[in-house]
């Protein structure tokens, strides 16, 4: 035998040989799913055959695509729509944005005369207008002052007590420049001497919102937030409502507010059988803008009027339906007297 004979045996024996584990390698593929599925049946003499089987069918998974391994621990996040808050749609004329003391289109009452305000329901959007020392409080009495003044920082952000509407963004007497928002609860908020005024009139604002940078406009001795809280255009006392030590909302607390005759009050108890006539008892809480009647009604059927500003005779007859004869008679006066702020006229 010659050596050309001898190597094509030597590669021929090669080439079978590689053949054979070609297919020992195939076929240990193929049956991968059958021995898998008699794995529970097959006897303990095989189990180390099936166990190598396994361990190639894992380096087998090892090799799929990335889609198909990241698609079987997919997480499907679901997202909630938030749903907005509806609000009622308020705007405002030229003369709601004249005066801060504006009533017209401004009755929060119901029927009964009697507005009642939860303070734990209104604190959930209840934002404290500026985080500053207390000056000075609210008085009827002596010096007139319908709100709680906070020292501020100059040009320091003021910010909104609740939603609302913007009804008054100006420059107004020893107000200075003030801002006056119109709430969805039924109350006004006014916010005075700022520097800069930063909303206009028609804004809608959220509690929080910047509204003004404190100044000293106006009437005004020192850098600082004059703050009123006003319903039916009546300033009411603002300690029912804010803890000024606190910067916050009082809580646990209901305020009652009444419309007998267009005279507004406002108490943290409520009142049975109240007239215009009758002066309430807890003058520490009680916010009012009339002036104490020594006079007691002689019926039930007497009402009086207290007047407000810009009021006149012929006003005051069309809002009772009366005239102005009758009103001169009932009350003693002429028809060109003039009227004074609080002034106490009987109507019927």
């Amino acid at each position: 035998m010659n050596l050309k004979t001898i190597s094509t045996l030597i590669l021929s024996s090669t080439l079978l040989l590689s053949s054979c584990s070609v297919f020992k390698k195939t076929s240990g593929k193929k049956d991968k799913k059958e021995q898998t599925e008699t794995l529970q049946t097959e006897s303990s003499s095989n189990f180390s055959g099936q166990q190598s089987n396994q361990s190639e069918g894992d380096s087998e998974m090892t090799d799929l695509p990335a889609e198909a391994i990241e698609e079987d621990s997919l997480t499907i996040k679901l997202e909630v729509p938030e749903i907005p808050v509806l609000r009622p749609e308020i705007t405002f004329s030229e003369a709601e944005t004249a005066h801060v003391g504006m009533t017209r289109n401004n009755n929060p009452f119901p029927e009964s005369g009697e507005l009642v305000l939860d303070l734990d329901k209104l604190k959930a959007e209840f934002y404290y207008p500026y985080n500053g020392k207390y000056l000075r409080g609210f008085s009827l009495s002596g010096r007139r002052h319908t709100g709680v003044d906070i020292k501020a920082i100059p040009r320091d952000t003021i910010r909104a007590a609740w939603p609302g509407v913007v009804r008054m963004s100006k420059f107004y007497s020893g107000y200075g420049n003030v801002v006056v928002i119109r709430h969805y609860n039924g109350i006004e908020t006014v916010y005075s001497h700022q520097c800069k005024n930063l909303v206009r009139p028609n804004d809608v604002v959220e509690a929080g919102d910047p509204i003004g940078l404190a100044g000293r406009t106006g009437r005004a001795t020192t850098e600082h937030l004059h703050f009123e809280i006003r319903i039916a255009g009546t300033p009411i006392n603002p300690a029912l409502f804010i803890d000024t030590e606190n910067h916050q909302l009082k809580t646990g607390q209901t305020i009652y507010c009444y419309n007998r005759g267009g005279r507004i009050t406002a108490s943290t108890r409520q009142s049975v059988g109240y007239t215009p006539e009758e002066e309430p008892d807890e003058k520490p809480t009680v916010a009012t803008t009339t002036r104490q009647s020594s006079a007691p009604a002689s019926s039930s059927s007497v009402q009086y009027h207290y007047v407000k500003k810009g009021e006149t005779l012929s006003h005051i007859a069309v809002k009772y339906s009366t005239t102005v004869s009758k009103l001169c008679a009932l009350n003693g006066i002429k028809k060109t007297s003039i009227l004074q702020i609080n002034q106490k006229l009987r109507v019927k």
